[in-house]
């Protein structure tokens, strides 16, 4: 119903720009994008069992490594991995569940200091779900070494309307706020939902509907997405496409994903739903699913 809702809305404000006698603005920004190049191959995924990846992000303490995850069937662990593709280190999550690990972000800790990852057990293909689940986890001081498992923070959440598939974490990287936009159904808009602030101990969070998202072409399913770290904007990906949502200070994820996008460079990829920002400029990675899977990178310069 909610998402029904957002569509008949964004349908009237079209017709009433319409009989006003304005014209509805592109379907993509043709200004103030990224300038990028073409995409290359920066190498693939290491031999063993990250054959399923679901989702990247960048570290924060170790700006040369990229943290995955698999998609649902795995345990509770993720890799670290060189730009390259060589493993740095797998790693355990103690004491947690993985149902179905869609996306991982990072952000600030919920304590107030340091880098912390987030992993979201936020998928549900059925719908059937009561509710899900991120974990917090800190970024590791040190890689490659003895065989550990970290600990989490568990925050637990769940939907205003019931049960929702996602596959895509953002992380607002100066308030700590999470993002989710949920994986839909052909000729759906998807949702997005928000957690302003962590619940306390053992507290389900509500989520707070806070709009409703249409990719501006190919398939209209969102897979994966990314803050910058300087908080200048967002990257979504579909299967297909990759877009950019600019963001100023003063603007939240959901305000941000509201606005007109640009489309950025990717490559033909199985099942691709990986995708994150390169610390210290404009480039991004995307992945897709499969054992040795391509990383491909797409080098940008600031809009």
């Amino acid at each position: 119903m909610v998402r029904r809702s957002a569509q008949l809305g964004l349908a009237l404000a079209l017709l009433a720009s319409a009989c006003q006698g304005s014209t509805p603005p592109p379907a993509v920004r043709t200004s103030g994008c990224p300038r990028c190049g073409g995409v290359t191959q920066a190498g693939a995924l290491p031999r063993g069992d990250l054959d399923e990846c679901s989702g990247v992000v960048a570290g924060g303490t170790h700006p040369d490594v990229l943290y995955l995850h698999n998609d649902s069937g795995d345990g509770p662990r993720f890799f670290a991995i060189g730009l390259g593709g060589a493993l740095r280190e797998e790693l355990d999550v103690a004491g947690v569940e993985a149902i179905d690990w869609e996306d991982v972000a990072r952000g600030p800790c919920g304590a107030g200091d340091g880098s912390c990852l987030f992993f979201g057990d936020i998928g549900d293909n059925d719908r059937e779900r009561d509710g899900y689940a991120i974990y917090e986890v800190r970024e590791p001081d040190a890689l490659g070494g003895a065989s550990r498992a970290l600990t989490a923070a568990v925050i637990p959440i769940q939907y205003p309307d019931g049960s929702n598939n996602s596959e895509t974490l953002l992380v607002h990287p100066v308030t700590g706020a999470i993002t989710l936009v949920t994986k839909v159904k052909d000729d759906e808009a998807s949702g997005v939902y928000e957690l302003a602030k962590r619940p306390g101990p053992g507290v389900r969070a509500t989520l707070v509907n806070a709009g409703a998202i249409l990719p501006p072409a190919g398939s209209e399913r969102f897979t994966g997405g990314d803050v910058r770290a300087d908080g200048a904007g967002v990257l979504l990906r579909t299967s297909t496409h990759v877009f950019f949502y600019p963001m100023t200070p003063d603007q939240t994820v959901a305000q941000a994903l509201a606005g007109m996008p640009c489309q950025m460079p990717v490559a033909d990829e199985e099942q691709g739903e990986a995708v994150a920002w390169l610390p210290g400029g404009w480039d991004y990675v995307t992945i897709g699913e499969g054992k040795q899977a391509p990383i491909h990178r797409v080098s940008c310069e600031a809009p």
